[in-house]
């Protein structure tokens, strides 16, 4: 039997959610009219979460963001993940050599979570956010990557829900969809010209855990006027060879070849 929902619990939620997607600080006004609470329940909730350090309010401002107490959360649970403590010198070795800022995400759910980032020291570089959450797998590198290897039930119930066109270089055509998806798994690697934002490149790559499993996924993210077409399989590759480091250091080994493919090379 279905359990009904807490109103008080779905409006806390809400909000924290609401505060977590928003790029600037809200007001209380803005936070009322979005989710549709009452100013007498909104400003209970609002109290209660500010007094636990989960939501913090500018006193010069007067619009809230999220706490610290949420940020101690989040480490408490990035530092069980695994993968991030085994992938971190690979992620630091690729922004080095990739001269980019390098991303570190999981498929959580229906959507990509970012959970380690290593940003370039460039002056214009592309600031990664670990805890950002983006549910339009098919418009980015690393959310395409995702779909190539998740299992086919999967994939069919994500592009029941549509394509969306984030920008003008957004596929949303099933067709093309899939197509690009046999070259990701042919190349091992995905790329994404200006799809999710314009004027950044992304490439990105598989990581697989001891048993053969999808673990996550690895990428470089950049400005389009340094990540140059011309680059792409230098690009590629980088991010390939790091994914397969973080591969073999979760245990994970290539399955061997048959003696028919050997003998073709």
């Amino acid at each position: 039997m279905k359990q009904k929902k807490v109103p008080a619990v779905e409006r806390t939620l809400n909000i924290l959610e609401l505060l977590g997607e928003s790029e600037e600080p809200l007001s209380f006004t803005q936070i009322g009219r979005q989710l549709q609470i009452s100013k007498p329940s909104l400003s209970r909730l609002l109290s209660n979460l500010k007094e636990r350090d989960y939501l913090h309010r500018n006193t010069t401002t007067k619009r809230y963001e999220l706490g610290l107490r949420l940020l101690h959360l989040g480490s408490s649970l990035l530092e069980k993940i695994d993968l991030r403590g085994r992938a971190q010198p690979f992620l630091q070795e690729l922004m080095e050599k990739s001269g980019e800022t390098v991303e570190l995400g999981i498929l959580d759910g229906d959507a990509l979570l970012f959970i380690d980032k290593w940003e370039s020291s460039k002056s214009i570089r592309l600031f990664a956010k670990v805890g950002s959450r983006f549910p339009k797998l098919h418009a980015s590198a690393p959310g395409k990557v995702l779909l190539a290897y998740i299992p086919e039930e999967d994939f069919k119930r994500f592009i029941r829900k549509g394509l969306v066109r984030v920008t003008n270089h957004t596929i949303t055509k099933i067709k093309k969809l899939r197509e690009e998806l046999k070259k990701i798994k042919k190349l091992g690697y995905g790329f994404d010209d200006q799809e999710v934002r314009e004027g950044v490149r992304r490439f990105a790559s598989p990581i697989f855990d001891h048993q053969g499993n999808l673990a996550g996924v690895v990428g470089i993210a950049g400005p389009a006027f340094r990540m140059l077409l011309k680059k792409k399989r230098v690009f590629g590759k980088m991010v390939k060879e790091t994914a397969e480091k973080i591969s073999r250091r979760l245990g994970y080994r290539k399955p061997q070849m048959d003696a028919d493919k050997r003998r073709l090379l």
